[in-house]
């Protein structure tokens, strides 16, 4: 299991924790990370809210950003699409975040979500603002 430093900082955030979200790699503009399909993460109808589905894309693609940073950088989230493709549910949905481009400023990434059965639930992209610290 290769999971960066920065990318363990991360992950050990109250957010992540309250969501159930586990980072399983993390490598330079790439990361696998899941999710627990809990009670309190379902809608009405007993799928995955969407803006669960929404978050778990951004944190997929921030894992596979945080090792590409230097020690002097952060980031944030400056715009996010997400599309939903069917309903989230079943034991776990798995995210796959990847680094696409990677400017002086700003960082473009993909990530696709998958249920237990392997098919694709959502599928999204963010743009990140390099901060510095």
């Amino acid at each position: 299991m290769e999971i960066s430093e920065r990318s363990k900082l991360i992950a050990n955030g109250p957010v992540w924790k309250f969501m159930g979200i586990e980072v399983t790699k993390s490598t330079p503009g790439y990361s696998e990370i899941e999710l627990s399909i809990k009670d309190h993460l379902l809608q009405i109808y007993g799928n995955v809210h969407g803006g669960v589905q929404a978050m778990l894309i951004d944190c997929a693609i921030a894992i596979a950003l945080a090792p590409m940073l230097k020690e002097d950088e952060g980031s944030a989230t400056v715009e996010l699409k997400t599309n939903y493709i069917r309903p989230g549910n079943g034991e776990k949905l798995y995210c796959k975040g990847s680094i696409k481009h990677k400017g002086k400023n700003l960082i473009f990434g993909h990530a696709e979500i998958i249920n237990d059965s392997g098919k694709l639930v959502a599928s999204g992209s963010a743009t990140f603002m390099i901060i510095k610290k």
